[in-house]
């Protein structure tokens, strides 16, 4: 069969109304599929085996590995799709073995003491400004609750009111594919920035809880301005990104004897090949 533009559109609608995957996740989708479909157009080839076998060769001379398993991934995707709904009668991938060798790329992590260094940064800033520090307190309790939860940067903005509970201490979070996961917060000092900054911040009840100056959803931008803020202010080079705070959480609980599995819940990972990751992470550290 050839694929087009219309089956695509159609097979995006059911990700977004049916799956309910993550907005990201199907504009890669559409970015992915688009670029398959021109390849076949201009060259005149059906959706079979010889067609995949070549498309992989002629991505394997452009884009990295993991692009390139990201792509085979959303074909993938949508060949089941096309199967499930009866419109593919032969799968092109039947018996077909894509072999793509990966790199293993460990995450970039930062030392505790620099963590806690910037933390301290935002804490003496928040003492010197006295009462005119209400965008201090929201900067501190983002960091807090980035390292304390290992959450993503995409899912803390994505926060409402409703999803912390301040006396069970924990907080609700959406993940990737619609996937929840709850996680217990029990440090006291982040539970008490998190009251502090809802008795100052007051967001609306059922509203997103980080703001930014203007009432509005603090962006991703944001919050990725306020760790190169303070970084700086502490003299680091470095960029730091919030994802390098979730990186030094899970080497270090696994660097605590926590269980792998229990990582793996705690940050959201759908596989735990994607958690074993941090097992180079803590073998290097070691050696």
């Amino acid at each position: 069969m050839k694929l087009t533009m219309e089956l695509i559109f159609q097979y995006l609608e059911m990700c977004r109304t049916e799956k309910r995957l993550d907005p990201k996740t199907i504009k890669a989708y559409r970015i992915d599929l688009r670029q398959f479909i021109e390849y076949t157009k201009d060259r005149g080839l059906e959706f079979v085996r010889s067609t995949l076998k070549a498309y992989v060769t002629y991505m394997n001379g452009i884009y990295q590995p993991r692009t390139v398993k990201r792509k085979i991934a959303s074909i993938r995707a949508l060949n089941t799709w096309l199967e499930n709904e009866d419109l593919l009668t032969f799968s092109p991938f039947a018996r077909l073995r894509i072999k793509v060798q990966e790199p293993v790329v460990l995450p970039r992590t930062v030392s505790l003491s620099v963590v806690e260094t910037m933390l301290e940064a935002v804490y003496s800033r928040m003492v010197l400004k006295g009462g005119e520090n209400k965008n201090e307190i929201r900067d501190v309790t983002v960091m807090e609750l980035l390292f304390a939860t290992g959450i993503r940067v995409s899912e803390l903005c994505r926060l409402n009111t409703w999803d912390l509970d301040l006396r069970g201490g924990s907080v609700r979070i959406y993940g990737k594919g619609a996937r929840e996961r709850m996680i217990q917060i029990t440090n006291p000092e982040v539970l008490s920035i998190l009251k502090q900054y809802l008795q100052i911040w007051r967001p609306e009840r059922g509203g997103k809880l980080f703001q930014n100056r203007n009432g509005g959803c603090l962006s991703e931008a944001s919050v990725r301005r306020i760790l190169r803020k303070y970084g700086k202010k502490i003299g680091i080079q470095t960029r730091i990104t919030p994802h390098m705070f979730r990186h030094t959480l899970a080497t270090l609980l696994l660097e605590a004897g926590v269980d792998t599995r229990y990582i793996q819940q705690l940050l959201g990972h759908s596989s735990i090949m994607t958690t074993q990751i941090y097992t180079h992470v803590a073998g290097a550290k070691q050696r």
